[in-house]
Formats: C-alpha cells, structure tokens, sequence
C-alpha cells in the first residue's frame, strides 16, 4: 500500500488469544466458503468512494486477497473467502486506511459491513507516519520518556518526543528495572482526557505496574492486536458488522513481532 508496506506478523501466539476472545465458529470451518460485501464511505459516512480497493487478511491462515475497485455507489465485494476472522486495509487516491477492528465470515453466508473512511489531519499523520516508520523496521516504535510517577494515582507522565501515542495503543515501558506491556485507557493531556497527544507535549495515563522518571516508553500496536496494514493516513472504520476485539487481557505480547 502506498506510504505503507505489508507484514508478515507471527500470528501463532496471537490466534490462541483471539480464540480467547470470539466465537470459535468464525475461526475454523474446514474448506467452507463465504462472501463479504460492503460499502466504502468518506467520513460522513454517507458520501460513497468509488475506486477504492479493499484488501482483506485471514488472521488465522495469513492469506490476502485484493478486490476489484469499488463502483460509483462505494460498494465492494469478495467471493469464495475462506471462514474466518479478517482484517481489513483501503487504498485510495484520497489515501490509504487500516482498519482497528476485525470482521467475521461464516461459511455459505454473506457478510454486510460499511466503512467511514477517517484521514488524519496532516501534523497526525506525519507524526504516525514516523511511528509506524520504527513498527515496521524494529517490531515497536519509541515515542518517549516517563517524566515522572505518582505512587499515589498510578499515573505516568510522558513527555512525546517522536510521533504521537492515541488513546487504545498498546505500550512497552522499559527501563533499568521496569518492563511491561499494556493498553492505554483514559488518556490525558493537561488536565483533560485526549484521544492523542502528539510530540513536545506531556501524556498521562494511569501504569499498569510502577514505573520511573527516564524509562522509555514504545508502541508496540494498536488496540492491543497486531497491525495488519501500516498505512498512516487514516482510519478506516467498520461502523457496522465488526466484531471488535477491545476486551481488556493482561497477556505478554512481547513474543509478537513484526517480520
């Protein structure tokens, strides 16, 4: 994908989790086939993109189909695709989108999503552009240091030094004697809750374990699953038909690495 690149991520350790988390009818149903169909819209989520390619990833076998264009009313569709749980990338002259969510196709069945497609604004999108440079290349991306901890609330202050860390990445901080792994909840920047924050200026959140002042701080993915698509300028988002894996989990993912 333009401004991006595929990878190939170990998928072994993160299928067992994703069996955890979803109905094991959409992960293994032999050689039974299904279809997808969709619509691709900007983000009103009413004006049809047409042209747009949609490129799908079974999260279980790895495989990756591309489909034909989407037509004048931004509809799109597969045929003939293995069972499963997917991911999902568009590539677009408007820019490319990597979906956050999975979707599900059963076997003998049709599934129906739409897509909004959210571009960054442009001091977001050079920010994540530098992050995920890092994720491709080193398997996480350093963002920034712990400027300091308070015992007392569990908070983190970070100061965003490189790109930007967004509300539901999954972090790595690690210093002398800190190292662990977890998802962002309840982002804040100067007092107020802040979906992102991007770099020069400080993060707070609330640590999953004791951290100290000069411990480094890492993207590791987002929304606590591997990336599927590094494409930088924008979100796709499945507004109907995704089965969302935002449930909380405490698992090491330190094993997931990008190839």
């Amino acid at each position: 994908m333009r401004r991006g690149a595929k990878v190939v991520v170990s998928w072994g350790s993160a299928l067992a989790l994703i069996l955890c988390l979803v109905p094991s009818a959409l992960i293994s149903q032999g050689s039974a086939k299904g279809n997808l169909i969709g619509f691709i819209f900007e983000k009103d989520g009413s004006t049809p993109v047409a042209g747009a390619v949609v490129v799908v990833k079974n999260v279980s076998t790895g495989a990756v189909t591309e489909g034909k264009v989407s037509d004048d009313l931004g509809v799109f569709r597969f045929s003939g695709l293995d069972a499963g749980l997917y991911a999902l990338g568009v590539r677009s002259d408007k820019g490319n989108y990597n979906s956050q969510d999975f979707f599900g196709v059963t076997p003998e069945k049709t599934a129906k999503i739409s897509i909004a497609l959210k571009p960054y604004d442009p001091a977001a999108a050079s920010a994540a552009e530098a992050v995920i440079k890092d994720q491709r290349e080193k398997g996480e991306a350093f963002i920034g240091k712990v400027l300091r901890y308070l015992p007392e609330t569990k908070e983190a202050e970070v100061l965003v030094e490189i790109g930007l860390i967004q509300d539901e990445d999954r972090i790595h901080v690690k210093g002398v004697v800190t190292d662990f792994y977890q998802d962002l909840r309840t982002l804040k920047a100067y007092g107020a809750k802040a979906g992102r924050v991007l770099s020069g200026h400080p993060a707070v959140f609330k640590a999953s374990s004791p951290c100290e002042p000069g411990d480094f701080v890492y993207i590791v993915c987002k929304r606590g699953v591997p990336p599927f698509f590094l494409a930088p300028l924008g979100v796709a988002a499945i507004v109907a038909g995704a089965v969302p894996l935002s449930a909380t989990y405490e698992e090491d993912i330190s094993q997931y690495r990008i190839k």
